[in-house]
C-alpha cells in the first residue's frame, strides 16, 4: 500500500476525526437538551393553563358565594370580595385567551367557558340587583339559572384540566425518554471515540510508526555492515527520508571503498594500536616494509617490534598523544621479520570515539641514508678540501710576498685569480659546514652583551675598502650606544653577509645605510640600499637555501646563495627574527632599494635559543 499522505496530513487525520466526532456528539446533545427545554416548556405551560383555569372558577364561586353572604348577612368585606371576583375574572380569562392560542380544542373549550361565564355573571348580576331591591323570591330564578352555568363550567373546566393533565404525563414521559437518549448518546459517543482513537492508533502505527522503526533498523544494519530493509514505498516524508538514507548509505559504502581501497594499495603502514599496546588493525603495507602479514601483527604488542633502544621513547610518545589527544610525530627503529633495522617516522592521532590510536609508519630508511651521505661527504670537504684549500691558501700568499722570486706583472694578475678563485672555494666550504652545523643542531651561539657600535665597527673594518673601490659609501647608525645579547662573531658574519651583498648589488656613487632602532624589549638593524630590490613575491623565499633574485647572480657575483638562510639561522637562534622590505627613504635622491633587518633581544633574559635543530629553508 503506497502511503501519499504526508505527516502534516496525518496529523490533521488525528485531530479532526476525533474533533469531529466529539463536534457530532455536541450537536445532538444540543438537540437533545432543546428537545427536554421545549418539553419542559410545554409542561409548563399546560401547568399554567390548570391553575388559570382553577383561578377562574375559584374567581367565579367565590363571586357567588359573596354575594349570598352579603345578603344574608350584610358584610361589608363579602361585598368587596363579590366584587374582586367579579373585576378579576376576566382577567384570567384574557390570559387563559393567550395561553391556548393556536390550540383549536383548547380554544373552543375557552369560548364556551366565556359564554357560559357571560351567562353566569348576568345571572349573579341579576340576583344580586333583585336582592338589592328586596325581592328574594325574584333573585331564586336568577340563581338558579348561575348553578346550571356553574355545573356545565365545571364539566367544561374538568375536560380542559383532564386534557392538560394528559399533555403534562406526555411531556414528562417525553423527557424520561429525551434524557435516556442523551444518557445513551453520551454513552456512544465515549465508545465511537475510544473506537476512532483505537483505529487512528493503528493506522498511525502501520503507516508511521513502523516504518520509522524501520528506518531506525536500517542506521543499526548500516552501522553493522548489514543489508538494508527493502525501501519503503510511498511519497510521504518518510519514504523521503528513507530515500535520502539509502543515498547517503551508497555514498558510505562507495566511501568506504574507496577508503578501503587506499589503505590496501597505500605504500606506508597504516594501522590502529589500542589502550593495551596492541595492534588492532594493519594495512597490507606492513608486508612490503617490515615483512609481517597484517595476521601476524594484529594482536601482537607493539614493543615486539621496536628496537631495543628505543621502545621507551616510543612508549612515551604513545602515552604522551592518549594524554594529549591530539597528533604527535616520532621516529625510531623498528625491527624487519628478517632481523634487519628499518628507520619509521611515525604519524600518532589519538580517536577518542574507538579509544585506540591511528598511525602512519613511513620508511625514511632512504632518507637518513641519504643525510648520513651527506654528513659524510661535508665531513669529507671539511677534512680533504678545507685542509688542501689552506695549504695552497698559504702558498698563494708566499708567492705574493715574493719568497719564490718576484713574479712578472701577468704571473701575479694569475696569482690574484687563483687567490680569488681558493677564497670563493673556502668560503663555499665554509658556508657549507655552517649550514650542516644548523641543521644538526651544532650552531652553539657564545652569548654575551655587545653594542651596535663594536658590531658595526668590525663589519666597516672589513668591507670599506671593497666599498671604496666600488665607489660606495657605507654610512654608519648614529645611535651606536645601544646595547643587546649576542653571540659577536656570528653577528658579525650576519652583518657582513648583508652588508656585501648590498655592497654587490649597489650602483657606484651610491650610499648604504646601517641603521639602528631600539623599542622596549629588542634592538632592530637595518642595512639600507639602493640597489634592484627584491620583487614582492620572492620576498617570503628569499632566504631559503640556495635561492637568489636572479638565477644568474651565482656566475655573475659569485655567490652561493647560501649566505642569508644561514643568516636566518643565526638570527633565529638568537631569538630575534630576519626580513626584507623596500627601501621607500627618498634620501639619495628618490632612488628604490632593499631594506634587509634583523631584530635581537635587549637582555639575556629574553627567548634565546641555544639548542634543537634549525631548518633555515626546505632541503
Amino acid at each position: 500500500m503506497r502511503m501519499n499522505l504526508t505527516l502534516s496530513r496525518k496529523a490533521i487525520i488525528l485531530v479532526s476525526v476525533p474533533l469531529a466526532i466529539e463536534l457530532a456528539l455536541v450537536c445532538f446533545l444540543l438537540a437533545l437538551l432543546q428537545q427536554a427545554e421545549n418539553e419542559r416548556e410545554s409542561e409548563a405551560h399546560s401547568r399554567e393553563i390548570s391553575n388559570e383555569i382553577n383561578a377562574a372558577m375559584r374567581h367565579l364561586i367565590n363571586a357567588g358565594t359573596n354575594t349570598v353572604i352579603y345578603h344574608v348577612s350584610g358584610s361589608r368585606d363579602s361585598l368587596k370580595q363579590y366584587k374582586v371576583s367579579v373585576r378579576e375574572f376576566p382577567k384570567v380569562v384574557e390570559r387563559l385567551s393567550l395561553m391556548v392560542k393556536g390550540r383549536q380544542e383548547e380554544e373552543d373549550s375557552l369560548l364556551k367557558m366565556v359564554s357560559l361565564y357571560n351567562r353566569a355573571n348576568q345571572n349573579l348580576v341579576e340576583g344580586h340587583r333583585r336582592l338589592e331591591v328586596g325581592d328574594r323570591i325574584g333573585s331564586m330564578k336568577p340563581y338558579a339559572n348561575l348553578n346550571k352555568s356553574m355545573a356545565e363550567l365545571y364539566v367544561i373546566a374538568d375536560k380542559i384540566q383532564s386534557r392538560q393533565s394528559e399533555i403534562q404525563e406526555k411531556q414528562k414521559a417525553a423527557q424520561a425518554a429525551t434524557r435516556e437518549q442523551i444518557k445513551w448518546l453520551v454513552v456512544a459517543g465515549a465508545l465511537l471515540n475510544v473506537l476512532a482513537a483505537v483505529g487512528l492508533v493503528l493506522y498511525f502505527n502501520r503507516g508511521t510508526a513502523n516504518r520509522f522503526n524501520i528506518l531506525l533498523d536500517n542506521t543499526m544494519r548500516l552501522a553493522s555492515g548489514e543489508p538494508l530493509n527493502a525501501p519503503l514505498a510511498g511519497g510521504d516524508e518518510i519514504a523521503r527520508l528513507d530515500r535520502v538514507f539509502r543515498k547517503m548509505a551508497n555514498s558510505l559504502a562507495a566511501a568506504t571503498q574507496k577508503e578501503r581501497a587506499v589503505l590496501q594499495n597505500a605504500a606506508d603502514v597504516i594501522c590502529s594500536i589500542d589502550a593495551d599496546g596492541k595492534f588492532a588493525a594493519m594495512n597490507p603495507a606492513v608486508s612490503k616494509v617490515l615483512g609481517f602479514t597484517p595476521d601476524e601483527m594484529i594482536g601482537a604488542r607493539l614493543v615486539q617490534f621496536v628496537h631495543p633502544d628505543d621502545v621507551e621513547k616510543t612508549l612515551d610518545a604513545v602515552k604522551q598523544n592518549i594524554h594529549d589527544k591530539g597528533e604527535l610525530a616520532l621516529e625510531n627503529r623498528m625491527l624487519r621479520k628478517d632481523g634487519t633495522i628499518v628507520d619509521m617516522l611515525w604519524s600518532l592521532h589519538w580517536t577518542e570515539a574507538e579509544k585506540s590510536t591511528i598511525c602512519v609508519l613511513h620508511d625514511i630508511t632512504y632518507r637518513k641514508e641519504l643525510e648520513r651521505l651527506k654528513r659524510d661527504f661535508v665531513a669529507m670537504v671539511s677534512h680533504d678540501l678545507r685542509t688542501p684549500l689552506t695549504s695552497i691558501s698559504g702558498f698563494l700568499t708566499l708567492l705574493r710576498s715574493g719568497k719564490y722570486n718576484e713574479l712578472s706583472p701577468a704571473g701575479l694578475e694569475s696569482l690574484r685569480s687563483a687567490d680569488a678563485s681558493v677564497g670563493r672555494l673556502m668560503s663555499m666550504v665554509n658556508d657549507l659546514l655552517d649550514i650542516e652545523r644548523v641543521e644538526s643542531g651544532l650552531l652553539d651561539l657564545n652569548l654575551g652583551p655587545l653594542t651596535v657600535e663594536g658590531l658595526v665597527e668590525s663589519v666597516f673594518a672589513m668591507l670599506e675598502p671593497i666599498a671604496r673601490e666600488k665607489r660606495i659609501e657605507l654610512v654608519a647608525p648614529t645611535n651606536k650606544d645601544l646595547e643587546f645579547v649576542g653571540d659577536a662573531d656570528r653577528l658579525n658574519q650576519v652583518l657582513v653577509n648583508l652588508v656585501s651583498n648590498a655592497i654587490k648589488f649597489s650602483e657606484p656613487e651610491s650610499k648604504i645605510v646601517i641603521d639602528a632602532i631600539e623599542n622596549a624589549t629588542n634592538v632592530r638593524i637595518e642595512v639600507r640600499d639602493t640597489g634592484r630590490g627584491v620583487p614582492e613575491h620572492l620576498k617570503p623565499a628569499i632566504f631559503e637555501r640556495f635561492r637568489q633574485v636572479d638565477p644568474s647572480d651565482a656566475a655573475k657575483r659569485k655567490g652561493t646563495g647560501l649566505g642569508l638562510a644561514i643568516s636566518k639561522a643565526i638570527v633565529e637562534r638568537h631569538g630575534g627574527s630576519i626580513g626584507v622590505e623596500d627601501n621607500s627613504s627618498d634620501s639619495q635622491g628618490g632612488k628604490k632599494g632593499s631594506v634587509f633587518w634583523f631584530t635581537l633581544p635587549k637582555s639575556d633574559e629574553q627567548d634565546v635559543e641555544v639548542a634543537g635543530n634549525i631548518n633555515p629553508g626546505p632541503s
